[in-house]
This record gives C-alpha cells, sequence and structure tokens, in this order.
C-alpha cells in the first residue's frame, strides 16, 4: 500500500533527463533470433552491439560456418565514431562474391550507404571508418563451400572518414582552427588492387614534444594500427611524401588534454 502520495497524484513521477534518447530500439535482440530460428528451424544469426568497443566473429569460427547462414550485426555506439578492422577474413571464393561474402552499410540499415561491397576470398580486408554512430554489416553463405569466416574488432574513436575517390584532402579536426584537445582520429584510404597510394603534407603544426608522446601524427602502411608506420609526427617538422606500398593506408591523429595548436591538411591520390 502507498500511505505517502496525494490523492489523484501520480505514486512515481519521472525525472526527465533531455540526455537520453527514449525511442524504438533498432535490429533483433539475440533471444529474438533464437526464437526465430527455433520457430522457423532457420540458421539465422543477428546481434545490437551497444558498447563503445567489442568484437565479433562469423558462426563456429575458427571451425567452417555452417552454410545457408544470414547474419547482421549492427554496431551502435554514442555520440562517437566507429572504426571496425578484421583481424582475420577467409570466405569461399567466387568470381562476383554472390556465394559467400561480407557487406558492410554506413548506417543501421540495408538501405544506408555501402561502406563495402560484397567481399568474399581470403583477406587482407581494410579497416572502416563509420561516417556516425551506427555500422551494420551483412554475413551470408550459400548452400555449399564453406571456410573459416571471420573475426572482426571495432573502438570508438572521435573522428575520421573511409576514403575511395582516386583523390582528395584529409585535415585535422577544425582545420584551419585549431583542434579541439583529447582526440583520437582514423582515416582508412583504399585503392583498387595494384594501386599505389601517395600523401603530400600541404602544411603541419602540432604540439611538440621529445619523441612526439603527447600530440602527433602516425602513416600506416596498411589499414590496420598495427601495420608498419612512419611517424610519428609533431612540432613543425618536415613530413616527407609518403607511397604505400600496397592499397591501403590508415592514417592515425591523436591529441591530449593541453595544447591545441592548427593541426595539419595532406592530400592524397592513387
Amino acid at each position: 500500500y502507498d500511505f505517502s502520495s496525494t490523492p489523484g497524484k501520480p505514486t512515481i513521477v519521472p525525472v526527465p533527463d533531455p540526455s537520453i534518447p527514449i525511442g524504438q530500439r533498432e535490429g533483433l535482440s539475440n533471444l529474438d533470433v533464437a526464437k526465430i530460428n527455433k520457430l522457423y528451424k532457420c540458421n539465422c544469426c543477428s546481434s545490437v552491439l551497444p558498447k563503445p568497443k567489442g568484437s565479433f566473429s562469423s558462426v563456429n569460427y575458427p571451425s567452417p560456418y555452417p552454410n545457408n547462414s544470414n547474419c547482421l550485426w549492427l554496431i551502435r555506439i554514442r555520440r562517437s565514431k566507429i572504426f571496425l578492422q578484421f583481424e582475420a577474413f577467409d570466405l569461399q571464393r567466387s568470381s562476383d562474391c554472390s556465394s559467400d561474402y561480407i557487406k558492410i552499410y554506413n548506417g543501421n540499415s540495408k538501405s544506408s550507404p555501402v561502406l563495402l561491397d560484397k567481399y568474399c576470398g581470403k583477406g587482407p580486408l581494410p579497416s572502416l571508418v563509420a561516417s556516425g554512430s551506427t555500422m551494420l554489416v551483412e554475413f551470408a553463405s550459400d548452400e555449399s563451400i564453406t571456410a573459416t569466416g571471420f573475426r572482426a574488432s571495432y573502438n570508438r574513436v572521435n573522428c575520421g572518414a573511409t576514403f575511395k575517390d582516386s583523390k582528395g584532402v584529409i585535415t585535422s579536426p577544425n582545420y584551419p582552427n585549431k583542434y579541439p584537445k583529447n582526440r583520437a582520429c582514423f582515416w582508412v584510404i583504399t585503392s583498387p588492387v595494384g594501386y599505389k597510394i601517395s600523401l603530400k603534407m600541404l602544411s603541419f603544426e602540432l604540439e611538440y614534444s621529445d619523441r612526439c608522446l603527447y600530440d602527433y601524427l602516425l602513416i600506416h602502411d596498411g589499414s590496420r594500427p598495427m601495420s608498419p608506420a612512419v611517424g610519428p609526427y609533431c612540432g613543425t617538422e618536415k613530413v616527407a611524401d609518403f607511397t604505400s606500398t600496397g592499397n591501403f593506408v590508415l592514417v592515425e591523429f591523436h591529441s591530449d588534454l593541453v595544447w591545441e595548436l592548427p593541426g595539419f591538411v595532406m592530400s592524397y591520390t592513387f
């Protein structure tokens, strides 16, 4: 019984918090998918990944994935961009990747722009940066021939992008104004197989420190943070022109909690 509330008034009054969005959940829960599989005897897999970082893999990984799989992973984080990278990748190869494939969307549905079109065979698979806080990963297999599948991880980043055009420009956040404090940014450039990527620094001014421990820029010959790198660069030192050995480049920028300076602008072409 309630002995203290005013007659005719609500017993519990919610405290509004405008910083917390309220709305319909996007995507199916793991329990929803389990019920669908049992009810319709199908082999679907789907998950919503709401944490700021995590990992996921194809069914049974590192053992072969089953035939006739149809899987979706919705990565959904708050107020950040998503950086996705693949640690392992091995799917059945076909000429147009119509048999087994992975496909990645820059948003929360299959109607969102495509970040990576159907991809199959063996890696390497490029890392990707979503333009917003959601990314949809689709995996499908047909009725014959399987492989070990894939394993991927993701984390949130403050800024960055995925570039697939043959030329473009990359700038630090807010350039030519001062970049903000405490930022981690990743830009991935992907060219067609056989095309090398060339970078040229046009302007560069970061906080200087011995060994570039605070604000710094790295250029990776590959699309992952573990790929070989030149740098770190900081201060106003000259950044040498760079040409990749393959068809992926990752540009990585970090700032600390102290100084803010104009940053950098660089061009790329392939």
